[in-house]
Formats: structure tokens, sequence, C-alpha cells
């Protein structure tokens, strides 16, 4: 992945590091006596903490070097909120550590204290085999309820782009939250924020500003939200010094042409690598044949290794290295694949994402990026519907959107997590801010049929297919492509036991799973005893065998803030055909549903033929997210859907 962002100390929470404690003759700085005497608004009573102070300042001295003094004070009100002691901070290569020190107290006055020695050192990442980030951490002592907990550190900091992230809204709500600039002579800044975030600068003295944000709300946790950094507020600021305006940062189109100048040269090819895309695609004259054939090799034959090191978590080693060694990163896949293509005569360029959706925003140009993928040039002869991830770019260049890390997604397609949301394209010329595409339900489909036969006892037995394509085939292949057989079993067991309460599967048998681009077909027959409800002379039956799509509805204590994220866009189908014991006849069966709320729509049926019950239904979801002033068609969606994957058929004896 690329290089992400660095994170403040409150996303460290999960990590327990013992300190030694200090408490003799400690000496609490005045500002952290200050912030903890201020008088404070009325929070509701779940809050866990409130941020008292979060002040960082940035003392830029050259180009790509600057001085960043940190300090974070916070109370925890709450039990829960005792993760608030948990402290870390980062460090990378050409970065040096100049101080670092906590200071805890607790509800009943106690002081204590954390020096340079407390803070162990680790590192940073359990993705990537290697990279040179490392972590200082500490568990504060006596971080509970009515404690206060300040850190403080200062590190000499070497960035690769001369642009500076202020991030004032937490989890927890903010009381103050301020960020200071202090430039060389002749320097000069430019921000950008989400036009809700704004805040305004004021200057301090030459070359020196200060930005505070007050009684920022806290970005409070809600089922099936966004991601926390598409939520939020921040500011970017890029500096400039001499005659460089302008031309690293503060707009998408100078970013662009930043990162044009680390990856010039990288895709050069080596005679090897152009031998082996010459022989992918012998014999094969069409475009989409030598796309397919080149994508798949990249996707089956070179693993996704990271190994990251200084402006190693941004630029991509050269091609030939990855050939070679046959492993990399995201952009050293993107890097490989985009010199094979163009050594088969087809155009590509990197594309820039995050693969949390709505974390690049539009007004704020930055380098918040974790992924990189790729765009190929689609000729003007072929039309666009010929694949689904096709976007346009100003310049009336079309792009398939490829994903070179997603071994389970073919060229043309692209799975949800990268859809309808914002990515950079760079190019010859710069950066180009574009907006990937959402695709339709009919490009993910789950068709599920099911033949049955109840028995006068109330076991059901029967064979089951599934026949499923685009991300929802390719979700299902991540899921099952490594595992054992016995996993595999494991993981069908588990799936079937939210649908019934004993059983055993009979077998199973999955056709296609290395063929991505086929259809991932998966077959299994299973029986379950007393399936049906015998009552006296009535037998009940549901209808709805397998398969859950309503979700959990959470009760809110509070209006809805954020809107709900969902999983992918979808159609899927449910057929099942149940044969009833000739002792028996249909008494009564479910009214038919169908309700459509614009973002999906549901409709189900029961008919009676002959002897058999026959069961279908079909679940479109159309957006990946729900908006918070809909809410309420959410939550009448769900009741509907759980109705009707309770609802039963009635059986009578026959005397």
């Amino acid at each position: 992945m690329l290089q992400e962002i660095k994170k403040t100390l409150w996303l460290f929470a999960g990590i327990a590091l013992l300190a030694q404690i200090s408490w003799a003759g400690v000496n609490v700085p005045d500002w952290v006596r200050q912030a903890a005497s201020q008088t404070l608004p009325k929070y509701e009573p779940d809050t866990n903490a409130v941020v008292l102070l979060d002040q960082t300042d940035f003392t830029v001295t050259a180009p790509g070097e600057y001085i960043e003094h940190s300090r974070h004070v916070v109370k925890i009100l709450r039990h829960e909120g005792r993760d608030e002691g948990f402290l870390a901070m980062d460090v990378s290569q050409k970065e040096k550590l100049l101080s670092i020190h906590a200071w805890i107290t607790d509800a009943a006055g106690n002081d204590y204290e954390l020096k340079d020695k407390d803070f162990l050192e680790s590192g940073a990442s359990d993705e990537n085999l290697y990279d040179d980030i490392r972590y200082r951490r500490a568990r504060a002592p006596a971080a509970d309820t009515g404690s206060v907990v300040a850190f403080e550190y200062e590190v000499r900091r070497h960035a690769w782009l001369n642009q500076l992230h202020w991030f004032f809204q937490e989890p927890n709500p903010v009381h103050e939250a301020n960020m200071t600039l202090q430039l060389p002579a002749g320097w000069e800044y430019k921000t950008s924020s989400d036009g809700a975030a704004a805040v305004e600068p004021v200057k301090m003295g030459e070359n020196r500003w200060t930005w505070t944000a007050r009684d920022v709300p806290a970005i409070d946790h809600e089922a099936l939200m966004p991601a926390f950094w598409a939520l939020s507020g921040r500011m970017e600021v890029a500096y400039f010094g001499g005659g460089d305006r302008g031309t690293k940062s503060g707009s998408w189109n100078a970013l662009g042409d930043w990162y044009g100048g680390l990856i010039a040269g990288r895709r050069s090819p080596t005679p090897e690598l152009s031998a082996k895309a010459l022989q992918l695609t012998a014999g094969k004259n069409s475009f989409d044949e030598k796309i397919k054939a080149v994508t798949s090799f990249l996707q089956a034959e070179v693993r996704y290794v990271a190994i990251e090191i200084g402006i190693g978590g941004f630029q991509p080693h050269p091609a030939g290295d990855i050939f070679h060694a046959r492993y990399g990163d995201c952009k050293d896949k993107a890097t490989l694949l985009s010199s094979m293509l163009q050594e088969v005569g087809i155009k590509s360029n990197y594309v820039l994402i995050h693969t949390e959706r709505g974390v690049v925003h539009p007004n704020l140009p930055s380098d918040f990026f974790n992924h990189a993928i790729i765009a190929i040039e689609l000729p003007s002869e072929i039309k666009s519907d010929a694949y689904q991830s096709v976007v346009t770019a100003k310049t009336g260049k079309r792009y398939i959107i490829f994903d070179p890390t997603d071994e389970e997604t073919p060229a043309g397609e692209l799975r949800a997590q990268l859809q309808n949301t914002y990515a950079l394209l760079v190019s010859d010329s710069g950066g180009e801010l574009i907006h990937t595409p959402l695709l339709s339900p009919d490009t993910n489909l789950l068709t599920r049929t099911g033949h049955f036969i109840l028995s006068s006892d109330g076991t059901l037995g029967g064979e089951v297919m599934e026949d499923s394509s685009g991300d929802l085939a390719s979700a299902e292949r991540w899921n099952l492509v490594s595992d054992t057989q016995q996993q595999r079993s494991q993981k069908l067991e588990h799936r079937l036991s939210r649908s019934l309460q004993a059983f055993t599967v009979e077998s199973s048998d999955i056709q296609h799973l290395d063929q991505i681009q086929q259809d991932l077909i998966y077959k299994f027959k299973f029986t379950t005893p007393q399936y049906a409800q015998i009552r006296g002379p009535l037998m009940l039956v549901r209808p709805r065998v397998l398969g859950e799509k309503s979700a959990h509805v959470e009760r809110e204590r509070k209006p809805r803030q954020y809107p709900i994220e969902l999983r992918r866009t979808s159609r899927e189908t449910d057929t099942y055909e149940i044969e009833i014991p000739q002792e028996y006849k249909v008494d009564d069966i479910p009214d038919p549903v169908n309700i459509d709320v614009g973002f999906a729509s549901y409709q189900s049926k029961v008919q009676v033929e002959g002897s058999k019950i026959r069961y279908w239904r079909e679940y479109i979801v159309r957006d990946l997210s729900v908006d918070p002033d809909h809410i309420a068609d959410w939550r009448k969606l769900q009741g509907v859907i759980g109705s009707d994957e309770a609802a039963a058929v009635v059986l009578k004896h026959n005397p």
C-alpha cells in the first residue's frame, strides 16, 4: 500500500503496553493544569471522554523538513473512556524524536508521570512485510473515570510533500483544538477545508498563524456508518518556498504532477519483461484478449508483498525488478502491469485511491491515499458498455479502472469497496480527480435455487445451487479460494446454521473457483430434521429455507447523523420448491410482498403448484449508502424483509 497519513494518538486504543510509573516529585506543567481547570459544556451522559486540548505546532525549517510539537489533554468521564490512557506516536526514517512525556492526574488528585524511558518502541504495520515506521507507546497509569491524561511530544519530521494535515475532530468531543504554522521568511501557504468545517486563521507574528476550533462535536458511533476519516473535520495546508508555489501541492493537478515525478522511468521495460508480455498475448489480436491475458498474469503470478522504506512508501520499484522478484505492493503491481500493457500497445495511467469510501474529498487536495490501482485506456472503437468499470476523463479519454492486487475481480469489473468514490488519475499533464463508477445491480447477481422434499415428520431434505457473478462471486472466491476442503465445509455449515437449527450436509461442490471470468457455482445437499413445526393437525413450514437478507436495526436514542453504508449493489433472487407430504394439503399461504424505497426494493410471493410450494423473492440494492433523511425507509424495508423471512405456510392434515 501507499504509506498512510500518520494517525493521531487516539487511534491506538487497542494497544496495551505497560510502562514504569514515576510519581515522586511530579511537576505537572501549567498548561495541563489550565486545560484541566476549564469550565466545560454539558455533555451527553454516555460521553466517554472529552478532549480538553489538542494542540499541534508546525515549524517549517526547509523544504520537506519541519518540527511538530503536539499536546493532547483528555479527561475521562466514564470507565469506557479509559482507552484514552493508551498513548502512541510514530517516527519514520530520517525523523528524530526530540522529546516525549505524559502526566496523569487521577480523580483523587494524585499525579503520575511518564518519561522518555517509559515509552516502549515497536514496529508499525502488520500488513507490510517491512516498513521503517516505528512507534513509541505507553499505557498511562490510573487512566480511569475522573482522570486527566496529558501527552506531549516533539519530533523533527521529514516530509516527501510540502503539505500538512490538521485533524480537529475525534470520536470524543473536543473542547479546544488549535494548530499553529510557522513558515520561513518569504514563504506562503494555502489551506483547503470542507466548507462546513472551515476555520479562519489568526496571525500571531511574522509568518506565523494559528487556527482554533472550539467545542467540536464527537463523531458518535452509529451502526453501518461511513469510515471515520470520511467524516472527520480536517484542514489541509500546502506551503511553498521561493519559486515552487503551486508545483508540489495545493491542488489535485499539482499532486498528480508530484506523483508523476516519482514514477518517472519506473515503467521502463526490461528485455525479459517485454518478452513475457509478448508471449502472453501471442495469437491474441483483440484488445479484450490482450488485457485479460496480461491482467490475469499479474493477478495469479505476482504476489502482494509490501516493503516500504522512506520514499518507498510512495514510490514504486522499477518494473523490471518487480517482474524478476514476482512480488510487490499495490503501486508495484500497478507499475508492472502498466509496463507490460505498454509493451503490447495498450496505454494506462496510475490511479491513487483510498480503500474506504468518502475519505478522499474533492475540496481537500492531499496525499490522503492508501492504495494504487490502474486506469487502462479504452480504444475509441470499443463501446464503453463493453466493460463495467469505465470512467471518462476531462480529456474525453475513457479508462477501465482496474485493481491488480484484487486477485478475484477480472478486468472490466471493480469491487464495491472502490466504487462511487473519488480518486486521483495521474497523467503526463498532472492529476485529475475522477469519480469511480457505481456498478448497476445487474453486474452483481446471485441466483439461488432449491428443490426440497418435506416428510410427514417435518424433516426437510434437498439440493441447492447458487450461481453468483460480479462482486458477489469475487467476495465468495476470496473467502474460499485459499481454504482446505475441511475449512470450506466448516464455512458452509456456519452459513447454513444462520437459517437452520439442525442439519447434516450430505455433499458440496464448487465450480469455477479459479476461473474468475466465469460465474461461481456452489452446489450442496443437506437434510434438516424437525424443520416444520407440527401443531396437532397443522404443520407450519417456512418457505424461505435459506438466506438472510434483513439487517439488524439498532434502536437509536437520537436521530441518525450519518448515512448507512451498504456493502454493494446487487440483484439477489431465491426460488425454492418444497414437495409436501401426501397426508397434508395447503391451508394458508403468506401474502405477497412488494416494497420499493428507491435505494432498494424487495418482493416475494408464495404459490401452490399441485403438491409443491413455490417460494420466490428478489432483493435489489441500487445504491451504496442511505441518506439519514431516508432512515425511516430503511427501517421499514428491513422490517418487511424480516417479516417475510419468518412467514410460514400452513399445512393441514388430510382427514
